[in-house]
């Protein structure tokens, strides 16, 4: 597992580089939502999330993504601890021609998701699913440096390929907000 992280990252960090601005490194507030059953375990929680995007292609971008949960109990006999995410995300802005300085970006989010989920179930923590979501960036320039403002709401089924057999498909939709740089 850990060899397939770690090559991830490299085809993320290395993969073609001939633009100006082309990884940008992220880190941002994340807002999840439970919904199905997964809301009646748990309240709406906060979270963090960091990222690595390769942007080198105007309209299509590339990364991997963690985020971390520290999920909100809704009662006390049966719920959701923590939930960590880690997903290759690719990214793509149909309805843009240009994505330099200083321009919203609308895009479309696909990923696909490891995840960990511990629970006073005490099973299995072990997840494989995906999300889908939409965003809005804004990217300017500042110090020399390249930056980008960014907007999402994603519906997100961290487990719903793989998980625990007694364990439910845990739905939620995660809205976020994050700042990168290209250093």
């Amino acid at each position: 597992m850990r060899k397939y992280l770690v090559f991830l990252v490299f085809l993320v960090l290395f993969f073609p580089i001939n633009a100006i601005c082309s990884i940008y490194y992220s880190a941002g507030a994340n807002y999840l939502i439970p919904t199905e059953k997964f809301k009646d375990k748990n309240k709406k929680s906060l979270g963090i999330k960091l990222e690595v995007m390769n942007k080198n292609y105007c309209r299509l971008w590339y990364g991997l993504r963690i985020d971390q949960f520290n999920l909100k109990k809704e009662n006390e006999i049966s719920y959701y601890k923590k939930e960590t995410l880690i997903s290759p995300v690719v990214k793509y802005s149909p309805f843009v021609r240009d994505c330099f300085d200083n321009k919203f970006l609308p895009y479309i989010e696909g990923q696909i998701i490891l995840s960990s989920i511990s629970g006073t179930d005490n099973l299995s923590k072990l997840g494989f699913g995906g999300g889908l979501g939409l965003g809005l960036a804004y990217n300017f320039k500042c110090f020399k440096k390249c930056w980008m403002i960014d907007a999402q709401a994603i519906y997100s089924a961290p487990n719903f390929i793989y998980r625990a057999d007694k364990r439910e498909n845990l739905k939620s939709i995660n809205c976020g907000l994050s700042l990168s740089v290209s250093l």
